[in-house]
């Protein structure tokens, strides 16, 4: 069963292959096998904030985490990497191994999970969203992201920094393609850019508040 595959819960760190539920969840998470997963990076820390985990700072009354996944469509299968805790929404956890391995081990991790809770019967979701778990506001623009890339021939379809770059981290991705760019290197300690920048990427232009991320205390202002 689903349950028996994914659902294996363990007391330390997690390896790359396995996936947690915390038991607040509700429900299990939809199957990968829809048209898009999403992968939420939940292991960066700020110095400006004391090294705490930004995911886990509140917004009002609400985590920074929380808005992203509540804002996600609900037939999206999610895999956050990062330390398993329980959230409204019913998500996979996984950690990269070596834990603080970095992003694009991250993503990684995240593509593995979901394929391993999907199982080899079931086909992997088309698009895959990125996405850095501080961006309180990233999981309201997904959907434009997943239409752009649906409407191009690109292969990725990233929000515009306002440096005029694509924010590789937050963005819609044909899997396929990302999975064959991960796959050219070593992923831990990898450069998010020098990984994926290979990839053709349309940058889709949104409002500066849905770039917003968390590396601050003014930030939660």
């Amino acid at each position: 069963s689903r349950v028996a595959v994914a659902c294996r819960r363990t007391s330390g760190s997690l390896s790359q292959d396995q996936v947690a539920f915390p038991g607040d969840n509700r429900s299990m998470p939809p199957s990968p096998a829809q048209d898009v997963a999403v992968v939420v990076l939940c292991g960066g820390t700020s110095a400006r904030m004391g090294g705490r985990d930004k995911t886990r700072e509140l917004v009002g009354s609400v985590s920074v985490l929380e808005l992203l996944l509540n804002a996600l469509p609900d037939d999206w299968a999610v895999c956050c990497v990062g330390e398993p805790r329980p959230t409204d929404r019913p998500v996979l956890w996984t950690r990269e191994r070596p834990a603080g391995g970095g992003p694009v081990a991250g993503i990684d991790a995240g593509l593995r999970a979901l394929a391993s809770y999907g199982g080899h019967d079931r086909p992997e979701s088309a698009v895959t969203v990125v996405l850095a778990g501080d961006q309180p506001f990233a999981g309201a623009v997904a959907a434009a992201l997943v239409n752009a890339l649906n409407a191009s021939r690109a292969e990725a379809v990233a929000a515009e920094a306002g440096d005029g770059r694509p924010q590789l981290l937050l963005a819609a991705y044909r899997t396929q393609r990302l999975r064959q760019a991960l796959a050219r290197g070593p992923v831990t300690g990898a450069g998010v850019y020098a990984t994926l920048g290979s990839l053709r990427v349309v940058a889709l232009p949104l409002e500066p508040a849905d770039l917003v991320d968390v590396d601050t205390p003014a930030a939660l202002e």
